[in-house]
């Protein structure tokens, strides 16, 4: 996961906070752009340095966005000495010096322009594809994203070809001006739950890496990213029962259901396992869409299961409802429904 960082934007301190949140919710990269209208390119220089020791100390790859222009001004010794590990090359470039700029450090190409005829050009030139990345743009004005049968189509050929296919997604703190309208790759993703559009990127779409577009992510957005960092779905629910087992994590069954997320885990952990023994049925209302439940003692063995409802369900005496999961994390079901995925519920605030 990728993280953007506009240098003219914000602060270096508020950039270097961001960053180490960032790396500890499982970022490894960032983006930076040096399209920017500075007459002063020493003070520009200055804040690039700034932002490279930083990624540097961090561990973290600095990917930066340059025209043939911006190039030269900065020059490519300086940008290879200042920590930058790799360039975004969009225009003003010829195939011969991507080649050449490929032997020395990684080079991400404009993936929805890249075709099949320039490709070969550059196998021509002798182009590194080790180090070579295909990188979508993000789109700042609302409608102007990209449709997704399309971009599927471009990033499995992308992958076909051996290149690893890049993407953003919307942020959910601060936005970048002067539209402040997201920055995300995928029209559909425009002001959209950043961890959704993240989940929809890497599971459905062929897409390698994944980066934030704008300035920040909520702090609740962080959270999402730490916890599936270790491989859990945090779901925000509206408790409605006292329930045993709330604070620990479930997996949802192998032999996943249709109509339901069943945890595994309920039923399995003898720790707490007496705690959940002869529930009384209680609060056995209707079931709609994302509707938490535990199985009381009328539903005989099935005592004890916990289920998370993927479509509407009728009330059933043997089922108490014991919560909901909120409406803006419900489409994270379509994730969670797999077998084996984790889950964790945490209160709605």
């Amino acid at each position: 996961m990728g993280i953007s960082i506009f240098i003219a934007d914000r602060t270096l301190e508020e950039n270097m906070n961001y960053m180490k949140e960032m790396k500890e919710a499982g970022c490894t990269e960032i983006f930076t752009s040096l399209h920017m209208p500075e007459d002063d390119i020493e003070l520009l220089k200055e804040k690039l340095l700034g932002i490279a020791n930083a990624a540097k100390q961090l561990g973290m790859d600095l990917m930066a966005d340059i025209s043939g222009k911006a190039l030269e001004k900065f020059s490519f010794p300086f940008l290879l000495q200042s920590g930058v590990t790799g360039l975004r090359m969009d225009f003003g470039f010829s195939a011969h010096e991507i080649a050449a700029y490929s032997q020395k450090m990684k080079i991400a190409l404009n993936a929805s322009t890249l075709t099949s005829e320039f490709l070969a050009t550059l196998k021509d030139h002798h182009i590194c594809l080790e180090n070579i990345e295909a990188w979508h743009n993000y789109y700042p004005r609302p409608e102007t994203g990209l449709d997704k049968e399309t971009f599927i189509e471009k990033n499995k050929w992308l992958q076909a070809e051996g290149i690893t296919t890049m993407a953003f997604i919307p942020g959910d703190g601060l936005k970048r001006k002067p539209l402040f309208e997201s920055l995300p790759t995928l029209e559909k993703h425009r002001n959209q739950s950043s961890f959704l559009a993240y989940l929809e990127l890497e599971k459905d779409c062929a897409v390698d890496k994944i980066f934030v577009g704008d300035l920040t992510l909520s702090e609740w957005s962080q959270h999402q990213f730490q916890r599936y960092a270790e491989g859990i779905i945090p779901l925000r629910v509206t408790k409605e029962l006292p329930y045993a087992l709330w604070d620990i994590v479930h997996r949802n069954r192998l032999d996943a259901a249709r109509d339901a997320v069943r945890s595994e885990t309920a039923r399995t952990d003898e720790e707490r396992f007496v705690m959940t023994k002869n529930i009384a049925p209680m609060h056995t209302t209707k079931r709609p869409k994302g509707t938490i439940t535990v199985d009381n003692y009328l539903y005989g063995r099935y005592e004890h299961e916990l289920q998370i409802t993927l479509t509407d369900l009728p009330a059933h005496e043997g089922v108490n409802v014991i919560g909901h999961v909120i409406e803006e994390d419900i489409p994270l079901l379509d994730y969670v429904r797999k077998g084996g995925s984790h889950f964790s519920f945490t209160t709605a605030s």
